[in-house]
């Protein structure tokens, strides 16, 4: 059997993401298409705009066949990580053999390249890292300087295009998509790539396009709310997914921002004491002190985050640090980069058969009832409450104050299409 793996956000689908789908579809002709999706929290440290009953309804609707959820603890953590974690995630279905992603560019040689060397990480390629960390600069600045460099020294080892190389560490999707890689090298995943080039506006862009805007100007002209955006949105975005959306924006339940929870974030920062920052994964070497004296002297996040970044320490790390804190993800269970279940959001027949396979062919317990939780063991258990508390959190961002309760885990059934 072909069983395709797509990792993935859809915050929210639209769509460039459809077109995605309907590439593997359409060049593989598949028997079943499973997707990883983040939950309430994203990796680049914000909420996702719409919740993740009603994005994986989208993602239904656009040809998977099957929703599971990234553990929150990794879906809001790095690049790296999220990454590692959603690939353990589908090699542990035991059914999955091509894992698919959007690329700006697909170099194969460089992208294997890269993914070897990063899941390997020579001794003398990390004293690179630290080196340039000393520098002042950001991790992903830091590696991209230490690559460039150890591949210059190695030159004879294999032959590379060097501006290729430069340019796939300088796009988004890019960069997602040779985490993927590398994570399937660091842990043998048996799997084949199908890199797919992705239309429309970059990763970044935040003005709106006639057809494939990004995710990122999408969510922004839903921010805005002028209703001259909504005529562009609606050729943006499937019929599917432009009704779930007006659905979820008339009920009261979206759309969720970041500004939503200034005031709770303020109130924890200034609550905690800075040696309790330690306890949180990627906040240390000085970011607990400037997160504590951007808390008192900012009156919403936006103004904290500008206040506390630095060439070392970028918004998003700054994004994703207090989101954590929000959460109270403690840094060792992030740490272990390893999914311990199956959480399932959605399925249609197909997914169903394919429930079947992964019951059969993998030791990971399959939770597609909230309440059946307790009965995971204690480290998996730990684990899930974090995603059940990420719920109860997001809720409070609703504008329809009913649905502000908690429990929505446990009422909320498995979308079946």
């Amino acid at each position: 059997m072909k069983i395709v793996g797509i990792i993935a956000e859809y915050n929210p689908l639209h769509n460039g993401h459809l077109y995605h789908i309907n590439q593997i579809k359409s060049r593989l002709n598949p028997d079943g298409i499973i997707c990883a999706m983040s939950g309430n929290f994203v990796q680049r440290g914000e909420p996702a705009c719409f919740d993740k009953w009603a994005r994986a309804e989208m993602a239904l609707h656009a040809g998977a066949d099957l929703i599971m959820e990234i553990p929150t603890c990794f879906a809001a953590s790095t690049a790296e990580i999220f990454a590692e974690s959603a690939v353990r995630l589908l090699q542990n279905t035991g059914i999955i053999n091509i894992l698919s992603f959007g690329v700006e560019q697909f170099y194969e040689k460089e992208f294997f390249l890269l993914g070897k060397l990063l899941s390997r990480e020579p001794l003398f390629f990390k004293e690179l890292i630290k080196k340039h960390l000393k520098g002042g600069v950001s991790f992903p600045t830091a590696r991209q300087k230490a690559i460039e460099e150890f591949l210059g020294a190695n030159r004879n080892s294999q032959f590379y295009d060097a501006g290729t190389v430069s340019n796939i560490l300088k796009m988004p999707n890019s960069i997602l998509a040779l985490e993927y890689i590398k994570a399937a090298v660091k842990i043998n995943a048996d799997f084949s790539f199908f890199p797919v080039i992705r239309k429309g506006g970059g990763y970044n862009d935040q003005n709106l396009m006639e057809n494939y805007s990004s995710a990122t100007a999408i969510r922004k002209a839903l921010k805005d709310n002028q209703p001259e955006s909504w005529n562009i949105l609606s050729k943006n975005l499937p019929d599917f997914c432009l009704k779930i959306i007006q659905k979820e924006i008339e009920s009261g339940h979206g759309p969720v921002f970041f500004e939503d929870f200034d005031a709770i974030l303020l109130y924890m920062l200034r609550r905690l004491a800075a040696r309790d920052f330690a306890n949180f994964f990627d906040i240390n070497e000085g970011l607990e002190n400037r997160l504590k004296k951007a808390a008192r002297s900012s009156g919403n996040i936006e103004q904290l985050v500008l206040q506390a970044k630095t060439r070392r320490y970028t918004q998003t790390r700054i994004k994703r640090g207090l989101i954590h804190i929000l959460l109270g993800i403690r840094k060792d269970i992030v740490s272990t980069r390893t999914p311990l279940y199956f959480r399932i959001l959605g399925f249609n027949s197909k997914g169903s058969k394919m429930l079947k396979q992964i019951k059969a062919r993998s030791s990971l317990p399959i939770v597609t009832r909230a309440s059946d939780y307790k009965d995971l063991d204690n480290d998996a258990r730990q684990m899930f409450e974090i995603d059940l508390l990420s719920s109860d959190i997001y809720a409070l961002a609703f504008k329809n104050q009913i649905f502000r309760k908690g429990g929505a885990d446990f009422s909320r059934k498995v979308i079946l299409i």
